[in-house]
């Protein structure tokens, strides 16, 4: 269910990022270029945006609920806590979908040179896009509204939003890293057939990071770069079924692992470059590799070379 909610949410983030991509930083007196050639296609880009954006997000959502919810049985509306599964690996996975399509939105139309007070607020896309997803899954028999998905979206918009209006920049970045574990193989169908759908919902191999450059919280002059970034991770693993007690009953107990690490803070290296910055915005919602200390909660304190 997971995989084809991701689909929906990863076709519209593709246009929400490709789109301004043909966009021009254009930053000229509107009152001096009201007849200009590039400034009229940049304004029709301007509105053409917001309206490609919505038509293709109610087209996914008309889709989703054909295609999945319509042939069920509907009940009346009501609340699955699924708060205890996977570690709560799925709600991270949650915050850091609803972070990066705000963060998305509100350079997208930064871009296209709408105020900061509607990016700010375009920034809280996450926790709308996927709100009707749980109000479909509270009236299915299957599943039921998740009140812990719910918070872990608003979380992630919070998360882009507060540090925005507070530093004008992101000064801790929401990463994800991922590494291709055995335990899918027992469960093909829950945890992945294929590296694409591995990534997705083989919870033993993700691994979420909070990384934050200690130079970006000194107002003085330091001699430590912005670009390397200390890191804070949070994973898990011995997950082969959502449910603790399922995983004892099978003979498996599963842990928590946190890591310390470093990261490359890809934002504060500038380039004029729109290929470079292209890929620098990319990189900047993964973990790079790097050596790191880790606690497993059923092991201990250990480390590793490269910690994905």
């Amino acid at each position: 269910m997971f995989y084809l909610k991701f689909k929906i949410l990863a076709f519209f983030l593709f246009l929400l990022f490709y789109f301004p991509c043909f966009s021009q930083d254009i930053l000229v007196d509107k009152d001096t270029l009201k007849n200009d050639t590039i400034y009229k296609i940049s304004t029709r880009k301007k509105w053409l945006f917001p309206t490609l954006a919505t038509t293709t997000y109610i087209g996914g959502m008309t889709f989703l609920y054909q295609s999945w919810y319509k042939n069920e049985n509907q009940t009346s509306f009501h609340f699955f806590n699924d708060n205890k599964q996977w570690n709560q690996l799925d709600k991270f996975g949650h915050a850091y979908t609803s972070y990066h399509l705000g963060k998305l939105s509100y350079n997208s139309l930064k871009k296209l040179n709408y105020s900061e007070k509607t990016a700010l607020w375009s920034s809280t896309v996450g926790f709308w896009l996927m709100l009707p997803i749980e109000i479909f899954d509270g009236f299915s028999p299957t599943y039921g509204a998740s009140y812990g998905d719910l918070i872990a979206n608003g979380t992630g918009s919070l998360l882009f939003l507060s540090q925005q209006i507070a530093f004008k920049e992101q000064r801790i970045q929401f990463k994800f890293s991922f590494f291709p574990t055995s335990y899918s193989d027992l469960r093909p169908n829950t945890l992945g057939e294929n590296l694409p759908t591995k990534i997705i919902k083989d919870y033993n191999g993700q691994t979420y990071w909070f990384s934050s450059s200690p130079a970006m919280w000194s107002n003085e002059k330091t001699k430590f770069p912005k670009w390397l970034a200390l890191s804070v991770g949070y994973g898990g693993n011995n997950m082969i079924y959502g449910s603790e007690k399922q995983n004892n009953e099978n003979g498996y107990q599963s842990s928590r692992i946190f890591y310390l690490s470093l990261d490359i803070n890809f934002a504060s290296i500038v380039t004029h470059r729109k290929g470079l910055q292209l890929l620098f915005t990319i990189f900047n919602g993964i973990k790079i590799p790097f050596p790191a200390l880790y606690y497993d909660t059923k092991k201990g304190f250990n480390a590793s070379l490269l910690a994905f």
